[in-house]
């Protein structure tokens, strides 16, 4: 039985601050390669997330992006800095962790998957997949092919990170360091997919908006 969890991005922060400490992965998970297609990284995060095996789930999230995530939730600026430098597969497979414990049965038992099609966006193609868990309420996970295909975490899950995360990089803005520059460099990566988040149809007018919003910070010094 899972226990109570932290939200989905307090546990990516505690990954972050803690490091080889977190008990809820192994200290070091290696990076690894995608799936061989959309759905196939899909089908691999359920099987990883009902095994659980965690680690295993890091290698299905886009490399980076869960280090970003943990803006949202007070990791410093050399937290995130050095977890992009450094690989954040550890990150990564918290992520999953919380996600598996707040969303109960949305990637666990017998899940139904679909690929829709593709979208893109400034040059970067998505691939909308959509899930059915047993209660038959259906999501979509959005991925990519970055070496091999991975789940876009901001592209699917944007939504409920962007309100979080507009006060820390109004921060960034105003801070003159290399940390603070090369997280910026990687947020502007990260703009397609809040666009992506911004229009999938089960995302809501204000969270749209809220997407928008941190959109808007992001390139302000593009």
């Amino acid at each position: 039985m899972w226990l109570k969890a932290p939200s989905l991005v307090a546990l990516v922060v505690l990954a972050v601050a803690c490091g080889g400490d977190d008990p809820i992965t192994a200290s070091t998970v290696a990076p690894g390669e995608g799936a061989d297609s959309p759905v196939a990284a899909v089908e691999e995060l359920v099987a990883a997330i009902n095994s659980p095996d965690f680690a295993e789930a890091s290698r299905l999230a886009v490399p980076g992006q869960a280090a970003l995530a943990a803006l949202a939730e007070g990791a410093t600026f050399g937290e995130v800095a050095r977890s992009l430098s450094e690989g954040d597969e550890e990150i990564a497979a918290n992520f999953w962790t919380g996600f598996a414990q707040e969303t109960g049965g949305f990637l666990t038992g017998e899940v139904g998957v679909v690929e829709d099609g593709t979208v893109d966006r400034d040059d970067v193609e998505f691939h909308t997949v959509t899930l059915t868990p047993p209660d038959g309420s259906a999501r979509t996970i959005v991925v990519r092919n970055v070496d091999g295909y991975r789940v876009d975490l901001f592209a699917s899950f944007g939504s409920g990170l962007a309100d979080k995360m507009t006060g820390p990089v109004e921060r960034l803005l105003a801070t003159q360091t290399a940390d603070a520059r090369l997280v910026l460099a990687e947020l502007q990566e990260i703009v397609p997919s809040l666009h992506v988040a911004a229009s999938l149809p089960d995302t809501s007018p204000a969270a749209s908006q809220q997407l928008l919003a941190l959109i808007e910070v992001i390139t302000r010094v593009g």
